[in-house]
């Protein structure tokens, strides 16, 4: 008898070692509201990034798409855009070229053009404008949809299982909003498309292409009725890296289909640039 209870006590014991083990190597399983607010904070410590970007962009019935290398200092704010398929350089500098980008076109040698960022030729067919580049333009816009609705994040929100994207390791999330519609707004004093779509956390581009306002840019006359896009899209698919916590992929999604997507490669972040990475005499480049 002796000998049994002590085989049972072993026994337990050797039960009670693999649960603990077993309990110990289970991994933490992550919400999908804790995957975004990681995201969220990784990208508010961003200071420096650089990656190339493949875009699809939905401009009236036809999809467009582009290459970019991007380079981005955040403090003080420094952008540089090289897109391969228009051989087209981009070079902005807070506070130097009174504001205004420098532009090299491959289909124009040998000269250079300073335009306003917020212009028509830069705008032209374009979703963003040069300052929405970079992962901080993909965390406002989510960080600001959370706030709008708070309690309803599990509604919108869905952890769909890890993808592979580029070779990383990824979690795939799913925002729905089968809300999405249009609203009636009527504009106030000194409101431009630009500053509406800020306000709404809504589509710029989209606001113009509905309202026919694709080529204007400046301010809108008072008391005018436009219709609004709320809230950004209807679908978006993001791809979270899971060792950064940056969005490697994002598509958008609107009542017409695919509305816009970017996909990021060759990501660096927080890496210093060298002291006249953003000049025009910086080699390499082409100005």
């Amino acid at each position: 008898m002796f000998a049994i209870m002590q085989l049972l006590r072993i026994s337990i014991g050797l039960l009670l070692i693999f649960l603990i083990a077993g309990a110990v190597s289970q991994p933490k399983t992550v919400s999908c509201r804790e995957i975004i607010d990681q995201m969220l904070d990784s990208i508010k410590n961003i200071k420096t990034q650089r990656y190339h970007v493949r875009s699809t962009e939905r401009v009236g019935s036809h999809l467009m798409f582009a290459g970019s290398t991007v380079k981005i200092d955040l403090n003080p704010k420094k952008i540089y855009l090289f897109n391969e398929e228009k051989n087209i350089e981009v070079l902005w500098v807070s506070g130097k070229n009174n504001n205004n980008a420098l532009v090299r076109s491959g289909s124009v040698p040998l000269m250079n053009f300073n335009l306003d960022p917020y212009g028509s030729i830069m705008r032209k067919d374009q979703h963003h404008t040069i300052f929405d580049l970079g992962f901080q333009y993909i965390g406002f816009t989510i960080a600001n949809t959370i706030v709008k609705a708070p309690k309803d994040f599990d509604k919108h929100f869905l952890y769909a299982g890890s993808v592979k994207f580029d070779n990383h390791d990824c979690h795939q999330i799913v925002i729905n909003y089968p809300e999405y519609k249009f609203i009636e707004y009527i504009t106030g004093k000194g409101e431009t498309v630009t500053s509406i779509a800020q306000k709404l956390n809504t589509s710029d581009f989209k606001i113009r292409h509905i309202n026919e306002l694709s080529s204007y840019f400046g301010t809108i006359k008072q008391g005018k009725k436009l219709l609004i896009p709320t809230p950004y899209a209807n679908k978006a698919i993001l791809y979270i890296d899971k060792k950064s916590a940056i969005p490697l992929s994002i598509k958008i999604y609107d009542d017409e289909g695919l509305f816009e997507s970017y996909d990021f490669t060759h990501v660096i972040i927080n890496k210093p640039f060298a002291e006249n990475e953003f000049s025009k005499s910086f080699k390499g480049y082409g100005f």
